[in-house]
């Protein structure tokens, strides 16, 4: 089976707090709207049998309408959402940095795993990412399907792929569009890494 990984569009600025995932929920702003729209001909010939993403606004509505012209629903999966981080939600990098010294430190130094104040560690991410990636290999089998999800939850995935620690996460660059393609090769029980961060 192929899974396709995507980043959400570009989002709008401003308070959308979202009381439901007690983080910000921006929608996509103009620009993300409009690239929405132009990726539908990318995905016209990938013969995808569903799409997943995760809970938040940006991702359903950079991926809705490619789901309209394929007419398969969106089916959400919480554990496709970003990383907790908790506390420093919408704070400036001084605010973070002045109110949790030690965990901007962690943050920073990339050595070892944390928890962000009042959210979850890498390896919490990690273990449900890989969670959804083994139940989906299971129903999938022979299929491709699409998820859009996060930044950071999206290089937490690539730890996971390529068994190496989750705090090297910092290592990874994704962009907004940019798609993850990833095979798994049932001969040898391991995922295929066929394409990184390739922007459409």
């Amino acid at each position: 089976m192929t899974i396709l990984v995507m980043r959400h569009g570009h989002k709008a600025e401003g308070d959308f707090f979202n009381p439901k995932l007690r983080h910000q929920d921006p929608p996509l702003s103009e620009e993300g709207n409009n690239k929405a729209k132009s990726i539908v001909p990318y995905f016209s010939e990938r013969a995808i049998s569903s799409i997943y993403t995760s809970q938040y606004l940006r991702t359903q509505q950079t991926i809705e309408p490619l789901s309209k012209s394929l007419n398969i629903s969106i089916e959400e999966d919480l554990r496709l959402n970003e990383l907790n981080n908790g506390f420093i939600d919408n704070m400036t990098e001084k605010e973070f940095k002045t109110k949790f010294p030690a965990e901007w430190e962690a943050y920073n130094a990339r050595t070892a795993d944390f928890r962000f104040p009042g959210g979850e560690t890498g390896k919490e991410a990690s273990e449900r990412i890989e969670s959804f990636l083994i139940e989906k290999r299971v129903k999938h089998k022979n299929e491709n399907i699409l998820v859009v999800s996060h930044d950071g939850l999206i290089r937490v995935c690539m730890c996971v792929l390529l068994g190496i620690p989750v705090f090297h996460r910092g290592d990874f660059k994704v962009d907004l569009f940019g798609l993850t393609e990833i095979d798994f090769q049932v001969d040898v029980g391991r995922w295929k890494l066929l394409g990184f961060n390739n922007v459409i």
